[in-house]
């Protein structure tokens, strides 16, 4: 079976495709204050199928946003690429995405801004250490640490993107040069079938598929894909459009209290974190015995956050030029 090759870096043409439209559109509707007309209390989110997007299901079955009035119905995100065209063209009022996609956007000039952390990186990068998405290699493979990866085929969901950028990290920091790592794209499912096949050496599927299959020995772990350095910065954001958000200030307030309440919920709660991934995402207990859970956003995102982020983001080309963190933030105060 062939896998992805790379393929050339920024979001996909589905914003690009949308952005034109949706501008245009924003300015024919002029403002309007948003005390003149009734705000938005039912909300479609977008946000993603797997671990990654349990916070906003915690927020959900613990009727964090139906006590301050909400209506929160969730999507599930094909990508992060297809979220921010859904939000600019209203199919979604919020969504969740990888903090880089937001980035890349902002640079493009696209009218969106963060509301809410949602994922936070939860270690430094040490070794040993699962994340929420991990490196993992075959059982007998001779890849032991990050510098093994330099010139190996490594799958990642896709190039120039927050675990891509990640995976680099890690390695130069050990002394490796992330350049010479081959990069393949590849679905998240299939990441175990083919390290196991040997079509790619090593891969980073999503959790619970990784904690699962190091468990049953199908693949050992490499190393996770958090950046040296940068525990605790905003790893996926809620995003809302700039006009959404001045339309509706209360209720993106109370949505994003809700979902930092799920936070200091869930952190630390496998309990709680296992009951919701059942009821809410439809896994089996099975699938969850040894999960990782990430930490999620229990405070409002930082600038310094922000920066980190996009210090990176600039060092590895995947932005021309460093986005002012403070834009990219909304103002809920």
């Amino acid at each position: 079976m062939s896998v992805a090759t790379t393929r050339p870096p920024l979001l996909r043409g589905a914003i690009a495709a949308a952005a034109s439209a949706v501008l245009l559109a924003l300015a024919a509707c002029g403002s309007s204050d948003a005390g003149e007309e009734k705000q938005v209390t039912d909300l479609k989110v977008g946000a993603a199928p797997s671990l990654s997007g349990l916070g906003l299901r915690v927020a959900i079955a613990e009727e964090n946003f139906s006590k301050r009035g909400l209506n929160v119905t969730p999507v599930a995100n094909k990508s992060a690429n297809a979220a921010i065209p859904q939000l600019l063209s209203g199919d979604l009022q919020i969504a969740m995405v990888d903090t880089l996609t937001l980035l890349q956007a902002r640079n493009q000039g696209l009218p969106v801004r963060i509301i809410a952390g949602a994922g936070e990186q939860s270690t430094d990068g040490e070794a040993g250490q699962m994340s929420a998405a991990s490196v993992v290699a075959k059982a007998s493979s001779p890849i032991k640490s990050p510098l093994d990866l330099v010139g190996k085929k490594v799958g990642v969901p896709a190039i120039k993107t927050q675990t891509w950028m990640n995976i680099r990290a890690v390695v130069d920091a050990a002394g490796g040069d992330s350049s010479k790592i081959q990069f393949v794209e590849v679905p998240p499912a299939q990441m175990i079938d083919l390290v196991q096949r040997g079509d790619i050496d090593a891969a980073t599927p999503n959790e619970p598929l990784a904690s699962s299959s190091i468990s049953s020995g199908a693949v050992k772990l490499v190393q996770n894909t958090d950046a040296p350095g940068n525990k605790g910065v905003p790893s996926s954001v809620y995003v809302a459009t700039e006009q959404f958000i001045a339309k509706n200030p209360d209720t993106v307030k109370k949505f994003a209290e809700a979902v930092q309440d799920a936070a200091k919920q869930v952190n630390g709660n496998r309990d709680l974190a296992a009951k919701i991934a059942e009821q809410q995402l439809n896994f089996k207990p099975e699938q969850l015995k040894t999960a990782f859970y990430q930490t999620f956003a229990a405070d409002p995102v930082t600038q310094e956050g922000i920066d980190k982020i996009a210090d990176l983001a600039v060092k590895y080309e995947i932005l021309t030029t460093k986005p002012d963190a403070k834009s990219v933030l909304a103002d809920l105060s």
